[in-house]
């Protein structure tokens, strides 16, 4: 079953760039969100085919922050069913 995640990563926008470029591309993500708070950082929303893939990247993101020093205390993530996404279309050109 799809899932959304919301994250607050606790993160600069500029870490989570390293983080970004480290970690590669996700696997069974639909879509991926990154938005700078009031606080200056970044929240992330994501949208996976499954929980299971999601926390599977979520593993790979830990391991990378761990190894860059970048966080210290993981962020709170929140899991949600998903029940509708919907992407607006392009005209055609």
């Amino acid at each position: 079953m799809a899932v959304c995640r919301i994250i607050e990563t606790g993160v600069s926008p500029e870490q989570y760039e390293k983080v970004r470029a480290k970690v590669g591309p996700r696997d069974g993500g639909q879509l991926h969100i990154a938005a700078m708070g009031t606080d200056g950082t970044i929240r992330i929303i994501e949208v996976w085919d499954t929980r299971e893939q999601a926390e599977a990247f979520g593993e790979k993101v830990r391991a990378v922050r761990q190894e860059m020093g970048i966080g210290g205390v993981m962020p709170p993530v929140e899991y949600l069913e998903l029940h509708t996404l919907e992407m607006a279309q392009q005209a055609p050109a």
